[in-house]
């Protein structure tokens, strides 16, 4: 409830204090014969911050925009290229492995030969 009269009070005097201000002369930025003089310096003092603006701090946004750009575009392409080499060496370990698997098939078919030779010379003999 209090806070209730609190926000009505607030709004109320939110309302009632632009024109109560107006007609005190409290505020001269509410003056209608100082409106003119502020609208000059409005425009005055906006030229002046556009032409800084302009000149001075977009260019060195741009630069380091563009600066940040093209490193980005390059440490993309560095791992694109890193990310071929990894995926050419992972192939070649790959067919290193399958040759060597199939390398180790064969030595054992040919043990498993050898020992069956023997084996069967062994029968022959005994």
């Amino acid at each position: 409830m209090r806070l209730a009269r609190q926000g009505l009070g607030l709004a109320a005097a939110t309302l009632l204090l632009p024109t109560a201000a107006f007609a005190a002369g409290d505020m001269p930025q509410l003056r209608p014969h100082d409106l003119v003089p502020q609208l000059v310096w409005l425009v005055i003092l906006f030229t002046v911050l556009y032409v800084l603006l302009s000149t001075v701090a977009i260019p060195r946004i741009s630069a380091t925009l563009e600066a940040r750009d093209a490193k980005i575009t390059g440490d993309l392409a560095a791992a694109e290229k890193a990310n071929e080499d990894a995926r050419g060496l992972v192939a070649a370990y790959q067919k290193r492995l399958v040759d060597a698997r199939a390398n180790a098939r064969g030595l054992t078919r040919e043990r498993e030969e050898a020992d069956s030779g023997c084996k069967c010379a062994q029968r022959q003999s005994g």
